[in-house]
């Protein structure tokens, strides 16, 4: 009995030495992943703020001393967590770290992936803008161009992987929207340029007026759709000097002229009569236009000389012209700038509209 009691107490002593102490190691992991989760919590706070366009105002790389130390930890965590043996508490510890860190760390990882596309296409537009700027039509242009629209893909791709809306639209402010309309200013400037030559074709073998008007209405749409002013006024200049090589052109032309030249002697004969009967039943508040005439006449004894008549266009019967004239007023002279929209109506000229140019 004395061996056999002997025997069950050193059973006892070995289980206890045994078993004891493994039990205070699964305490101590238990006690160590929560300590690296909260850890790798304080650190995740810090990298969503970095993230946040609400918060920084800004789309800028996040503070990369972060990023790395919220990735260590979080990998840390994950590490001493999966050596945890019971599954109830490791899985409440899985789900705490991936809802807390986890989810802010894929976060920052889009964050951080869309920047990288967003400043690849930066470069690409620089690169494109210059290539455009020497020739719209150029090959090196072409070949800019398709690097830019692929990078636009990536990065629409890229920014499904962005958190928060206010952040993606600041994404697509910054990068997006204006490679988009680089892209836009290519296109128009491409598809003018080749319009404009197609017109100097046109003009070359004498085509009839409906073709050439074809072409105009397809180049100032086009013209319309580029935003890059100094391109516009540059395309529109070519145009200018080819537009000029087309003899009904300028024939219209110098009928404008004449027609602007009669609208000034109607006014300092003051006949409102004469002045009335150049306008379109177009023009806005046509009804009251004879009275607006003679009240002006009325109220002011001004004479008018024209300087210039300069003609943008003349397509299917309207005319954009921009006219210059002399006002004088007793001792006081000024020049007064203004856009007029005309319209061919019975094979006569009628306003039908008036702008002021700036």
């Amino acid at each position: 009995m004395k061996k056999i009691i002997s025997y069950s107490l050193a059973i006892g002593i070995f289980s206890s030495a045994l078993f004891t102490p493994v039990a205070n190691v699964h305490a101590a992991s238990l006690t160590k992943a929560e300590t690296l989760v909260q850890r790798a919590q304080k650190e995740a706070t810090a990298l969503k703020w970095q993230i946040s366009y609400e918060h920084t105002k800004s789309i800028k790389t996040p503070d990369m001393r972060v990023f790395n130390s919220t990735k260590s930890a979080y990998l840390a965590a994950q590490k001493e967590i999966a050596s945890i043996n019971d599954s109830a508490k490791r899985a409440e510890l899985e789900k705490r770290l991936e809802e807390t860190v986890g989810s802010h760390y894929k976060r920052s990882m889009g964050y951080v992936d869309a920047i990288t596309s967003g400043n690849k296409i930066q470069k690409l537009s620089d690169t494109l803008e210059l290539e455009y700027r020497k020739d719209p039509s150029s090959k090196l242009t072409e070949t800019a161009y398709r690097a830019l629209s692929e990078e636009i893909k990536k990065q629409g791709k890229l920014l499904y992987k962005v958190y928060g809306k206010s952040t993606r639209e600041a994404f697509i402010t910054k990068y997006k929207s204006p490679a988009e309309q680089m892209l836009l200013n290519v296109k128009s400037a491409k598809t003018a340029t080749g319009l404009i030559n197609d017109l100097d074709q046109a003009i070359q073998k004498k085509a009839k007026q409906q073709e050439k008007d074809s072409i105009l209405n397809q180049l100032f749409l086009s013209l319309e759709a580029l935003k890059d002013d100094s391109m516009y006024y540059q395309l529109f200049d070519e145009y200018s000097k080819i537009i000029r090589k087309d003899s009904n052109f300028l024939s219209q032309e110098k009928e404008l002229t004449a027609y602007f030249e009669h609208m000034n002697q109607l006014i300092n004969k003051k006949d409102i009569a004469g002045v009335f009967a150049l306008y379109s039943e177009e023009f806005p508040d046509y009804q009251y236009l004879k009275e607006d005439i003679q009240g002006s006449f009325n109220e002011n004894d001004t004479k008018f000389e024209l300087l210039n008549a300069y003609v943008y266009t003349i397509i299917s019967d309207y005319a954009y012209v921009e006219v210059e004239d002399l006002a004088t007023t007793g001792n006081q002279k000024e020049s007064i700038l203004n856009v007029y929209l005309l319209k061919k109506e019975s094979k006569e000229w009628r306003i039908v509209d008036i702008f002021t140019p700036y």
